[in-house]
């Protein structure tokens, strides 16, 4: 058993060390190079100015995987080494989604889970499908008519839709995934706030010179999110933002507490209790019921109906590894609670979408801890420029969500504002 688990660390240092690249970044705050662009300066506010200041010379590594749903690596981590150290050029003119990780677990491996969740349910909603147009894909997209709604429909019409029901197929998706600072390989802020860190996102979207993003976050990088979509210089380039379980309110002294105490405990103890549980195929039932709690009931259909998600769930043991480059994020988190300053979230405008979850399973009533999770939400946003849809996730888990399901609600989400 102990050799079990020295092969299987091994194997997880490689999935951290071979799956990324990483770049420097200035502390400053965020300048848009584009020519054409103007600057709203009167927005800027007393705390830039302040942070300008103390952040002059000050510099950040980030941590980061930047793919496309046409060949998006599976299983989603390689342990084989990857020997190019810049990003395909081509992937900047595809559509881009941003993933923000939470606190627990964070790192660029949780978003490039979510990543991968999401690039298997685009190629399920793009796959080579017979038509009365003939086959087509993503590079060969026949019209099918107005999609706004036309008052008449053909009996052969029906039957095209019903064989083949997503008619219009998405394009292609850039999948970028980070490792917020303090997390992994990304250094810690020099000031652990959400204005910092959605700073340093922003300027890694101007160096890979991205037109837009699509924003996913979960529980405490919403209020970065948030953030992101409110500076004066880049919130054009928000197309739409989805939370999922966001924590946008300061948590109670009780959730401080439990935070803190989470925190305690060697990292060993950490990895020896996610290979027990963890390293194991997707059918052994010690691993069913450990994904069960981790990230909900519903889960374990998703792994008994689909191997690629199977696949999926089988790499989330190595976001409970490397505890000790973790706990700096996580601490930071903890602290930006202090700063948390609503006031750009006044300019956010990009469609907005709130996934709140509950362990309950479908069809039973939804948990109160839930309707209050939401309910707070709700009054957090209720001084955006957006009309927020709010969206119900039953059988989710203690730390994580159903992916398919999850993924399938952000796809519909970012289908419907491409254009926005």
């Amino acid at each position: 058993m102990a050799s079990g688990f020295v092969r299987w660390k091994n194997h997880v240092d490689k999935l951290l060390r071979f799956n990324h690249m990483t770049i420097t970044l200035s502390a400053e705050p965020f300048r848009i190079s584009e020519s054409g662009s103007q600057t709203l300066d009167r927005h800027k506010t007393a705390r830039e100015h302040h942070y300008a200041h103390r952040s002059a010379c000050a510099t950040t590594t980030l941590q980061y995987a930047f793919d496309s749903t046409l060949n998006f690596p599976e299983p989603f981590l390689d342990d084989a080494p990857q020997f190019s150290t810049a990003f395909e050029p081509s992937l900047s003119h595809l559509p881009c989604v941003l993933f923000l990780h939470g606190s627990d677990p964070g790192g660029f491996d949780v978003a490039r889970w979510v990543a991968g969740g999401l690039s298997h349910v685009h190629k399920l909603r793009n796959p080579l499908m017979p038509s009365r147009f003939g086959s087509y894909s993503v590079y060969n997209v026949q019209e099918r008519g107005d999609r706004s709604g036309a008052t008449e429909t053909t009996h052969s019409q029906q039957d095209s839709e019903q064989a083949a029901p997503f008619a219009v197929p998405m394009p292609p998706l850039g999948m970028l995934s980070i490792s917020r600072p303090g997390y992994l390989e990304s250094t810690p802020a020099h000031t652990p706030t959400f204005q910092t860190q959605a700073a340093t996102a922003a300027q890694l979207v101007e160096r890979l010179r991205l037109p837009a993003v699509h924003v996913i976050a979960h529980k405490e990088a919403a209020p970065v999110a948030l953030e992101l979509a409110g500076l004066a210089e880049f919130r054009r380039r928000v197309r739409s933002i989805s939370l999922i379980d966001p924590q946008l309110t300061t948590p109670t002294f009780a959730q401080r507490l439990s935070a803190r105490l989470g925190m305690l405990g060697p990292e060993w103890a950490r990895t020896r209790a996610a290979y027990n549980a963890l390293a194991r195929a997707a059918d052994d039932d010690v691993f069913l019921r450990a994904v069960a709690e981790i990230c909900g009931v519903e889960s374990v259909d998703e792994i008994k109906d689909d191997p690629t998600m199977a696949q999926l769930y089988e790499g989330i043991g190595v976001f409970f590894s490397h505890w000790n480059a973790r706990k700096p994020g996580v601490l930071a988190d903890s602290l930006m609670w202090a700063r948390l300053d609503r006031e750009a979230w006044k300019l956010v405008n990009a469609p907005l979408q709130c996934i709140t979850s509950t362990p309950q399973p479908f069809g039973s009533a939804f948990g109160s801890d839930a309707l209050a999770r939401e309910e707070a939400a709700r009054a957090a946003l209720v001084n955006t420029h957006c009309s927020p849809e709010f969206t119900r996730l039953f059988g989710a888990g203690r730390l994580l969500f159903p992916l398919e399901r999850v993924c399938r609600m952000c796809l519909d989400f970012v289908d419907r504002h491409q254009e926005s």
